[in-house]
């Protein structure tokens, strides 16, 4: 939860970074001394107030909230950011002591958010070690993730590291909340990224099951609604993808054109971990064909 406090004194940030008077931004809805006191943490406030205080200033919520989690993380931002931190550095000893202590806190107190949390965690554990992700876990997460109307980073980030181990018929609704739930990450332009991230990630896996049907269909969603010209790397996995499925649709001299273009963007921007990484896969591709 954010304090009264700490949103006062960004309104006050923001208010005197586009020189604003009190008057200016309290307008004909709020009083002059009232938002003095709301900018110093001596008042609550409404939503309806608060919204009307955002429109004064010309500032959305999405951006309010961007500029105050910085400096005042929620929860699960901070969560979030030490697991991400240990992920990276494929600190196991660190990710196992972060889940026992949610762990810990569910059966402490029941509550669930805790144990989403743990889930969450030790799907980072499973992409570092290669275990086996928990069968009856697998069953909590999708009916979790169904359940839930609006979806978070916590929620992305269950997703996106538990889909290899997610039943095809599932996994294909699962990804269809995503592409079509309206109430999922509103403008935020790292969650757009992640979005498309998880939908590549479902058409890879897949192709690996040679479920081309499901691959096609999501494959025309990111041809749909195309991929901006600023995530490149998206842009050549998603070349990758379309045309390993040519190649499996048969249309192989088509598809390994594509996929060759893609891999000669890689040599030329010096990716060379990914590149060889791809070209490996091409190989076994090429050579599940012979």
């Amino acid at each position: 939860m954010f304090d009264t406090t700490d949103m006062g004194a960004l309104i006050k940030q923001m208010r005197q970074s586009k020189k604003l008077s009190l008057k200016d931004v309290a307008g004909d809805y709020l009083s002059v001394s009232f938002l003095s006191k709301f900018e110093r943490g001596e008042s609550e406030i409404s939503l309806s107030r608060f919204l009307c205080i955002l429109d004064n200033l010309d500032v959305s919520i999405a951006e309010f909230y961007g500029m105050l989690s910085k400096d005042s993380p929620t929860k699960i931002d901070a969560l979030l950011a030490k697991v991400s931190k240990a992920f990276q550095q494929n600190n196991i000893p660190a990710l196992k002591k972060y889940y026992a202590e949610e762990i810990k806190n569910y059966q402490s107190t029941s509550k669930k958010p805790f144990l989403y949390n743990a889930i969450m965690i030790e799907s980072f554990l499973i992409s570092v070690t290669g275990a086996d992700v928990n069968t009856k876990n697998v069953e909590i997460i999708s009916d979790y993730l169904f359940d839930i109307d609006q979806w978070g980073k916590r929620e992305l980030i269950i997703l996106g590291n538990s889909m290899s181990a997610v039943p095809t018929n599932t996994l294909h609704l699962l990804i269809k909340e995503i592409v079509y739930k309206t109430t999922l990450f509103g403008n935020n332009e790292e969650n757009k990224k992640v979005k498309i991230d998880i939908i590549l990630n479902g058409i890879s896996i897949f192709l690996d099951r040679k479920e081309l049907n499901y691959a096609k269909y999501y494959i025309d969603v990111l041809e749909t609604n195309a991929i901006p010209e600023v995530y490149l790397y998206e842009r050549v996995e998603y070349s990758i993808l379309l045309g390993t499925y040519w190649i499996l649709l048969g249309k192989v001299e088509r598809g390994k054109n594509k996929v060759e273009s893609a891999l000669d963007c890689l040599r030329h921007l010096g990716a060379e971990s990914l590149l060889l990484t791809r070209e490996n896969d091409y190989q076994d591709l090429l050579n599940s064909l012979i």
